[in-house]
């Protein structure tokens, strides 16, 4: 992890930073080694969303159109 220094910032660092800056803890929703979490108000979306699934399938459906009409022309 880089801060705006541009130091790097390894997991026990910021967890010690997290720890003892209880300000951190009202913007960060989460943090592993591999990076954080910022808290939005933007809603987390659900896992196979039915809006997810129909475009999943437009992107499918077009895709298999372009091919039919490559094989066709």
């Amino acid at each position: 992890m880089q801060n705006v220094t541009g130091q790097d910032v390894d997991y026990d660092a910021f967890k010690n930073q997290f720890d003892a800056n209880p300000q951190l803890k009202d913007l960060v929703d989460n943090f592993d080694e591999n990076g954080i979490t910022i808290k939005t108000k933007a809603k987390k979306k659900e896992p196979g969303a039915v809006g997810d699934k129909d475009k999943a399938m437009a992107g499918v459906k077009a895709s298999a159109k372009r091919a039919a009409a490559k094989m066709v022309g």
